[in-house]
């Protein structure tokens, strides 16, 4: 690519802020052997897609820092991949992503999300806290067992068998949008009234004052054992 500076050796690449779009390929840059490389730092670029990912085979490192991956795109498979960096991105599907590199990386071993929507660390803003960020931790443990670093910390033995016992619990479910909860009333709809028809009417409206079959004693309240029946 024109305009692009590299810096190749014969197992890393490395090319950060010059606003790549997609990830290079052999044809991009002459002495590139997509084949060898095992260290891969594209970080502070516009890349929003890995196409071509499953190109480099001998690949152990991807950082992808600072760009615009997003919940739509998916791994390939990338059986060598040990470490994955993917901070500061578009990612807020958390199960989709963990399902993806479940089943395309199981080597995986390192995976730092920081920035992330999908990541509620208390740097994303004052709605998060230490256990938000505790329970999503247990949560990709456990979707992930073979992980020893998540994020900027080790996996700890407790948390280990916290996510054995009680990770698949804290999955977090996003609610419905308003617009699939509930469909809209349609305003020209004729057979649709807001009260039964007989209220409509008033010679036959009963209001609700007057004399009532029950009365309430409040014996079993606690805040009002102190009020006497004939005071209600």
């Amino acid at each position: 690519m024109e305009g692009i500076f590299y810096t190749l050796t014969e197992t890393e690449l490395k090319c950060s802020g010059q606003k790549l779009r997609k990830l290079p390929t052999a044809t991009d840059h002459e002495g590139l052997n997509v084949g060898q490389i095992k260290y891969m730092d594209l970080s502070y670029n516009k890349i929003s897609t890995l196409d071509g990912l499953e190109s480099f085979t001998s690949l152990e490192t991807l950082i992808l820092d600072c760009n615009r991956i997003g919940d739509d795109v998916e791994f390939p498979c990338c059986k060598s991949l040990t470490t994955i960096s993917l901070n500061k991105n578009q990612i807020s599907d958390l199960d989709r992503l963990l399902g993806n590199l479940k089943r395309y990386t199981p080597r995986l071993r390192f995976l730092s999300l920081l920035g992330n929507c999908a990541c509620p660390h208390q740097l994303m803003g004052l709605d998060y806290d230490d256990n938000d960020y505790h329970r999503y931790r247990c949560y990709v443990i456990y979707c992930l067992p073979s992980l020893k670093f998540l994020d900027s910390t080790p996996v700890t033995r407790a948390e280990r068998e916290e996510a054995n016992l009680r990770g698949k619990y804290f999955k977090t479910v996003k609610p419905l949008s308003l617009k699939t909860q509930a469909k809209p009333i349609r305003q020209d709809r004729k057979d649709f009234v807001p009260l039964p028809p007989a209220k409509l009417n008033i010679a036959l409206h009963k209001g609700i004052y007057g004399a009532c079959r029950y009365r309430y004693t409040g014996k079993n309240s606690e805040g009002n054992r102190f009020i006497r029946n004939h005071d209600l």
